[in-house]
């Protein structure tokens, strides 16, 4: 899948580490890493108002509110207690009913996107639906979350634990990666409660691209090896033991995961590491 770029120019940002090393060999005394990335991370958050910290009682600026059963749930909206500040709590009633935040919000087309939300699930399902009509059919695209908590068909002495449903108290990310279709130009994000006695709190809405380009370029001094490694710790790349005397390295990593941040560590022949993170702080 494509990733979209501007108009007039690609979108790209440069980051430049020169790191001084305590080195043995003068000609190797530094490096410099540099970092091209596109499109640059963090990627834009598309979603209006996505941590709710504006709006009324009951619901978040830029976000619509409703059931599908008149007075078949309810909305609020609390200032504290979220995983930054404000937060939206939804109760559905009954499971004849659903209970959904929604917002339209703009894409590319045939383009690949990261969607999602923070959710603290105490019953029920949570759903995270992303839909829209192309050429009269519908773009549909899931992900739910579901808690046994509350369900009326549990007897009161089997614990949560017990079952597979996740903490009450504990907020759980609900999302996945979906392409959009030739000719869509728009997705309609809905977060809430999907025909189940329900009830959670939703936090930190999130729609933006899934993939970047990162390019890694290390010169200024003798370089024996590079790597490129996740905050989660995954190996990226491994240029592994290089030829004596190299002393420029460049490397293109294509198709990289846009919720990451990523490190870079060049190794001097003397075994001196000079590493540098991208993007710098999350």
């Amino acid at each position: 899948m494509r990733v979209p770029r501007g108009a007039d120019a690609p979108v790209r940002t440069l980051f430049v580490l020169a790191l001084l090393c305590a080195c043995l060999i003068p000609a190797s005394a530094e490096l410099q890493i540099t970092v091209t990335v596109d499109p640059a991370l963090p990627v834009p958050n598309l979603m209006q108002n996505a941590e709710f910290e504006t709006g009324d009682e009951r619901k978040p600026e830029a976000w619509g509110a409703s059931t599908s059963l008149p007075r078949g749930g309810s909305f609020a909206r609390l200032i504290e207690g979220g995983r930054s500040g404000a937060f939206i709590r939804v109760e559905s009633f009954t499971s004849q009913t659903n209970a959904y935040l929604s917002q339209v919000a703009p894409v590319e087309q045939d383009t690949l996107y990261r969607a999602g939300a923070w959710v603290r699930l105490r019953g029920g399902t949570m759903v995270m639906w992303m839909h829209w009509w192309v050429d009269e059919k519908r773009f549909d695209e899931r992900a739910y979350l579901h808690s046994w908590g509350s369900a009326p068909i549990v007897p009161d002495f089997v614990r949560l634990e017990w079952t597979d449903s996740p903490s009450p108290d504990e907020w759980q990310w609900v999302g996945r990666e979906f392409s959009t279709w030739k000719g869509q130009h728009h997705v309609n994000m809905h977060l809430g409660a999907y025909f189940d006695r329900s009830s959670m709190d939703i936090d930190g809405a999130f729609l933006g691209l899934a993939r970047t380009t990162l390019t890694v370029e290390v010169t200024g001094g003798e370089i024996a090896r590079v790597r490129v490694v996740s905050d989660a710790g995954n190996e990226v790349w491994d240029s592994g033991e290089l030829a004596a005397g190299t002393t420029a390295v460049r490397h293109e990593l294509p198709d990289l995961p846009t919720d990451a941040r990523y490190r870079i560590i060049a190794t001097q022949p003397d075994g001196t590491e000079v590493a540098a993170w991208y993007p710098e702080e999350q």
